[in-house]
């Protein structure tokens, strides 16, 4: 009987050994805290209000806080340079743009990253076009007045502001003084709130912005929209045309942003993430608010994490050698 009981005890110990080894080694169901999610772009620029639109579904869905990090500066290098360094565990993720991926390999010799490398691609979250604004009572009644007066003028009269070198904005304007064979002042601010702040003040003539950045200043008439940069007129602004059809043949300047994380972010997360947020940006209150702020909707359905990688490594490969011709500089 002592010997039973011994060996009944023995096995109900070893049995708790083995559990508590089990329930120690075994996965916890991710997340299972807050995540952060770092935007290289200042508070109320475009990349930020859709980010955390994003941000905020993606909370409800995976149950846990999805706290936005804004990191702006040095064209968005400082930012998506922490991404990079970040630990790939899924709790740091981050948002990236045609700018910080692509641009920013010309303008910086060292932005501290490289797209190639040191990123898992996570998922497109959508696009958008630039539009060329001028404070409402500057003396251009249309985009054809100001290229005019651009054209009469000698270089570098005219200024335009942006949120940074590297940005869509910073390119949009060299491009449109290339377009006009007449150099433009580009004076870059932090933000997009204050590069077009800088606008309103009189410090600049005009900048080039990511529409839904601009929007609220257009339709309160502070800001008068002249151009679009896409290849097309903007829904939300109808009656704007774009600078390929005010006589600039070919001008075309849009933007992409995505999400991304650390390298080595093991795939499980990967395509979690991948698919919640698909399931996000495929929601019609989203996409409806969306292209209510001015952007242009992502594809549906949604990009994969390998289609949303090769949409980088394609844009590098085709962008790259023609924004090396433009000469861009981050001093520039």
């Amino acid at each position: 009987m002592r010997k039973i009981k011994a060996w009944r005890g023995a096995l109900a110990l070893g049995l708790g050994l083995l559990s508590g080894l089990v329930h120690a080694q075994a996965p916890k169901a991710y997340p299972d805290r807050a995540i952060r999610l770092i935007v290289p772009f200042a508070a109320g620029s475009a990349a930020d209000t859709l980010s955390r639109t994003v941000a905020t579904r993606l909370a409800e869905r995976l149950g846990q806080s999805v706290v936005v990090d804004n990191k702006g500066g040095a064209g968005g290098t400082i930012g998506t340079a922490d991404i990079a360094r970040a630990a790939p565990d899924g709790y740091t993720l981050g948002v990236a743009a045609q700018g910080t991926l692509v641009n920013n390999l010309v303008l910086y010799s060292k932005p501290g990253y490289d797209p190639l490398k040191d990123f898992a691609y996570v998922a497109h979250i959508g696009d958008v076009q630039n539009v060329l604004v001028v404070k409402a009572d500057a003396p251009y009644a249309d985009v054809a007045a100001l290229l005019k007066a651009i054209r009469e003028q000698p270089d570098e009269h005219f200024k335009f502001s942006s949120s940074g070198a590297g940005t869509s904005h910073h390119v949009a304007g060299v491009l449109l003084g290339q377009h006009l064979k007449k150099k433009l002042l580009h004076v870059p601010y932090t933000g997009a709130p204050q590069g077009l702040t800088a606008i309103l003040s009189g410090d600049v003539d005009f900048g080039l912005y990511n529409l839904p950045a601009a929007y609220g200043l257009i339709t309160s008439g502070k800001l008068k929209a002249l151009a679009m940069t896409g290849p097309a007129r903007a829904t939300v602004l109808p009656q704007v045309p774009t600078l390929a059809e005010s006589g600039l043949d070919g001008y075309s300047v849009t933007l992409w942003w995505g999400v991304i994380a650390p390298a080595a972010l093991p795939v499980p997360i990967a395509q979690k993430l991948n698919e919640e947020i698909n399931r996000i940006v495929a929601q019609p209150d989203v996409r409806s608010r969306m292209a209510e702020q001015g952007f242009t909707l992502p594809p549906l359905p949604g990009r994969t994490r390998e289609q949303f990688a090769e949409l980088v490594r394609s844009d590098i490969r085709t962008s790259l050698p023609l924004l090396k011709q433009m000469g861009l500089s981050a001093s520039e």
